[in-house]
């Protein structure tokens, strides 16, 4: 599907989608606050790595791909057309969703989040439908926000999407965990050993480490989107 990967040409298009509507980015960002709410919200550090071609329309969520089509009035044959994604449904209701074997999670944002992270009510930006089959009881679900875990050829990077064990709490090298560090907060580190000792690490090298008794473990992150990657 077209929209799924970065490209130029719709990079392009909706830079010139934009600029024919003679807007800023950050007024296109509000455009999908009062489209989509909190939930369709496309931030303008987001817009313009759109705008770059640096990440994939597809990699939004269906909410804030509408918004965003609403924000810069592209008629909706014309979005289709062009970027190969389908317009937004109406949320199912959880009759189709049992039907369907979907779990609706929240979805919160991993900078704003507290611990306990489910009685934090102010973290919640969206919600996810999880296939069954990726579901853990008292799984939680991640947007990132940082850099920490961002690498040359990717990694887990800004706005991506992290699942989390909850019940998985032991920590294995090799693994990513969700942490709690006092006077941090929660980040994503890589549990490696180093000269014999175990540390909790970044992906990205600009990144200091810490050692495992510094932190408390909030869970284990098991699944990776928009890419799908398996941890």
């Amino acid at each position: 599907m077209t929209g799924e990967l970065p490209s130029p040409e719709l990079a392009a298009w909706l830079g010139a989608r934009r600029a024919a509507l003679n807007l800023q980015q950050g007024e296109v960002s509000a455009r999908t606050l009062d489209h989509g709410g909190q939930a369709g919200r496309v931030t303008q550090p987001y817009l313009s790595r759109l705008e770059r071609g640096t990440r994939p329309l597809g990699a939004l969520t269906p909410a804030r791909q509408d918004a965003l089509r609403r924000a810069l009035e592209i008629p909706a044959g014309e979005w289709v057309a062009r970027t190969g994604l389908p317009l937004l449904q109406a949320a199912p209701s959880d009759e189709a969703l049992h039907v369907l074997e979907l779990v609706r999670v929240p979805v919160r944002a991993l900078a704003s989040a507290g611990l306990p992270v489910t009685e934090d009510p102010a973290s919640v930006i969206d919600h996810e439908l999880v296939p069954v089959r990726d579901h853990r009881p008292g799984m939680l679900v991640l947007e990132v926000g940082g850099e920490s875990m961002t690498t040359a050829g990717g990694g887990i990077r800004p706005g991506d999407r992290i699942y989390v064990d909850p019940g998985d709490l032991d920590l294995r090298e090799g693994l990513v965990y969700v942490l709690h560090v006092s006077g941090l907060g929660l980040t994503v580190k890589r549990l490696r050993r180093y000269g014999g000792a175990l540390w909790l690490t970044s992906d990205n090298p600009d990144h200091p480490p810490v050692k495992p008794e510094e932190v408390t473990v909030v869970g284990r992150v098991y699944f990776h989107q928009p890419r799908g990657v398996r941890l």
